[in-house]
Formats: C-alpha cells, structure tokens, sequence
C-alpha cells in the first residue's frame, strides 16, 4: 500500500526526520554536530537535507569549505518550523509527565556533581517521589546528548546554540600537603618558584593566579598536569607538589589537614564560573525547571 503523503497542491510532503536534520544543522551550523545531537552518521544528516531542499527545490545551506550558513529561504524555513517542532515536544513531554516516572538527564563536571549535586539531591528529589535522575559526567568536552535538557558546566558563560544562568563562582589558592611544606617551606610567593608545581587543564588557573600574584622564574611549562581537577586535588595531597584548587571545593581537605593553604589570604576570585546551560528555543520540562529553581536557591543558602 502506498502510504506517501501529499500536499493540496499535489506535492509529497518531506518527511519529519528530514526537518529535524535541517533543524539541527542550521541551530550547530555544523553537519558533524548535527549527527551527533540526533545519533545519526554525517552522511545520513546530509542526504536528509538534500531530500528536503530537493522537494522544497530551493537550497536551504551555503556550503563553503567548513563553513555552513543558512540561505534566506534556509532562515525562512527555519523560523516557520522552530514553533510547530516545539509544540511536537510538549505533546511528548506531556506524555512523559503523565507516566509513572520521568527521567531527567543532566550533563555536568565530576566535582561539583560529587560535591554539590550528590548532597542535594535526596532533598530535592524527596519533593518528587515519580522523579529519576541521569547524570552524564563530562570535563573537558562537552556532550549535551538529545535526551540532555540541562548542563552544568565551567567556563566563561559562552557556548554557541545555548543559554547559559550564571550558577556560582570559585576562588582559588594554592595548596600542597602538610609534608610537602616541611620539606619545601613556602613563606612568600616567590618561593614556588623553585616548588614542585600541578596545574589542570591547559594551566590556565595557574595563569590567572599569576597575573594577580607574579612570581618571577617560575616556568608552567615544566610541571606536572592532569586534566581533571579532582586528579590534581589528589596529587597535592599525595605531596607531589603545590596546585592552585578552588577553595570552596577543598573544605573537608583543609578541615582533616590533608591540604594546607601556604598563603591563605591570596585567593582569587576566578573568571570563570559554573553556568546551568539549556538549548536555545527548547522548551523545558517542569522537572527540569523546578531543578534549576532549587539549585539556585541552595547556592543562596
């Protein structure tokens, strides 16, 4: 049987699948992270959008080198469909609220999930017995899978295709253990210098630290690294050397003496910040926007 659909004017009517591949390559401007968001190849994304501008009979992209911008009848198309898409998806998240449970997935960096998240959870989910919670655990990538509604991740409050809500701020400082600073005493700044010195990442907390505090001869270029903060939490303590850590993150360390802060009054406040992070134009589910609610009130407490 043959179950084509048409318009009144005769024409077959693209397929959903074929707007949603459009939807999301103009929302990345990037077939790569379209096929990632929709879990499809690259070259299936592609075909999709040449059904749709081959039915259409228009071209909907400009396609130049790694380049992809929208044709005017590309951002024509892309405002008419943004609402109906989105009234699709409250008919789906109305379908999920009236189930038996709701799954809401979040994306976010190990530490704060383990320090914050994990400690706030039993309160929050007590207001919500039918709620389940996914957490996708990410550092120096950032995923945001189709089931993802929210994120919480570091950084300066700009990433493409998202809106971001400022969360909180860290301040950092250095710290090593107790052994380390009897066997390298650090009385004034200069003195890591010639310290053993742990940096996360690109060294870029490091970096900041330094432009508040100079201390001159010291080289980051030969240091010890990991690229998670936790890591590196763990090697200061271990006594390997001295790394600039969040001071809000490190309480329970200080409090059992397994870090130590030789300069205790140079924190800085980062200019990075934790940010809640959802998709532009996406409606969010009432689960999701009451766990935003409470997370920015137990910042506040």
């Amino acid at each position: 049987m043959n179950t084509t659909q048409v318009s009144s004017t005769g024409a077959r009517l693209p397929q959903l699948s074929w707007f949603m591949a459009f939807k999301a390559v103009a929302d990345k401007q990037s077939f790569t992270e379209a096929s990632r968001e929709l879990c499809l190849t690259q070259s299936a994304i592609s075909q999709q959008v040449a059904k749709l501008e081959a039915v259409l009979r228009t071209k909907l992209f400009y396609r130049g080198g790694r380049q992809i911008q929208l044709t005017e009848d590309g951002k024509r198309l892309l405002l008419q469909i943004n609402q109906p898409i989105q009234e699709l998806m409250g008919v789906v998240d109305g379908f999920h609220n009236d189930a038996e449970h709701y799954t809401l997935h979040i994306e976010m960096e190990p530490v704060f999930s383990r320090q914050v998240i994990s400690k706030l959870l039993p309160k929050f989910l007590a207001k919500y017995p039918k709620l389940l919670v996914g957490q996708m655990l990410t550092t120096n990538h950032f995923d945001f899978l189709p089931q993802t509604e929210l994120a919480i991740k570091w950084g300066d409050g700009e990433w493409e295709g998202f809106d971001s809500q400022f969360l909180c701020s860290l301040d950092y400082v250095p710290v090593c253990s107790p052994e380390y600073l009897k066997r390298k005493p650090l009385t004034k700044p200069a003195d890591l210098a010639d310290a053993s010195i742990i940096h996360d990442r690109d060294n870029f907390d490091w970096r900041y630290w330094l432009n508040y505090y100079p201390v001159a001869k010291l080289e980051l270029q030969k240091c010890h690294y990991a690229s998670e903060s936790q890591v590196v939490m763990s090697l200061a303590m271990s006594g390997l050397g001295v790394a600039v850590c969040a001071y809000q993150q490190i309480q329970e360390e200080l409090a059992d003496g397994r870090l130590v802060m030789p300069f205790p009054e140079l924190k800085v406040r980062h200019q990075r910040a934790y940010y809640i992070l959802t998709r532009k134009n996406k409606p969010l589910s009432p689960q999701a926007h009451s766990f935003i609610q409470f997370v920015h009130e137990a910042m506040l407490e």
